[in-house]
């Protein structure tokens, strides 16, 4: 009957903290990857729905440096803020987070991903319903898959999509990874966990 006691004499907060630190860090990389999702899609989504009158390729790349920013704002204190699989598969692979916390990372940030574009399908739901007509479109003028999503060019073989996919994660990973030129002189950058 103890353990009753204390639980009814915790306040509402107290009884919603979460104690386990992996629950932590899953949460905020789900948090992280969502935001940055919500943030940088919607200034494609607002670039792409008004044709280009309410927002650009300048717009595009300050609205998701600025979604990148915030994801590690909220989700960098506990759990290093990673927001992408690749960098959760670095920072295993150079010994700075465990492995068995990697499919929870990864599971956290998909989900997070999905969600954040289900998010933004539904603030932008009348939009992208009346840019083509009703039909969501991949390819042509009225294309609205690209908010969501990358395509390749027509030109571009397999080969060369996953070279360029693959120098442009090792550059980002070299820079900002746990081992990156970057944060050499500032530790404070680096992951911890």
């Amino acid at each position: 009957m103890q353990p009753e006691k204390s639980e009814k004499g915790k306040s509402f907060k107290q009884r919603l903290v979460l104690k386990s630190s992996l629950a932590k860090e899953t949460l905020s990389e789900f948090l992280g990857t969502f935001i940055m999702i919500v943030l940088g899609c919607g200034s494609v989504a607002q670039a792409i729905l008004s044709r280009g009158l309410f927002g650009g390729i300048i717009t595009i790349n300050v609205g998701f440096a600025m979604a990148v920013a915030m994801a590690i704002y909220v989700a960098g204190g506990v759990s290093g803020g990673h927001i992408n699989p690749a960098v959760s598969f670095a920072m295993c692979l150079f010994g700075r987070m465990k492995w068995f916390k990697l499919p929870f990372y990864v599971g956290a940030q998909f989900l997070g991903a999905f969600v954040g574009a289900a998010t933004l399908f539904g603030i932008y739901y009348d939009g992208l319903m009346s840019f083509a007509g009703g039909k969501l479109l991949i390819v042509g003028e009225n294309a609205t898959a690209h908010i969501f999503a990358t395509y390749p060019a027509p030109y571009l073989s397999l080969t060369n999509a996953f070279a360029d996919q693959s120098w442009k994660q090792l550059l980002v990973d070299s820079c900002s990874g746990p081992y990156g030129w970057c944060c050499h002189r500032r530790p404070h950058l680096r992951s911890c966990h």
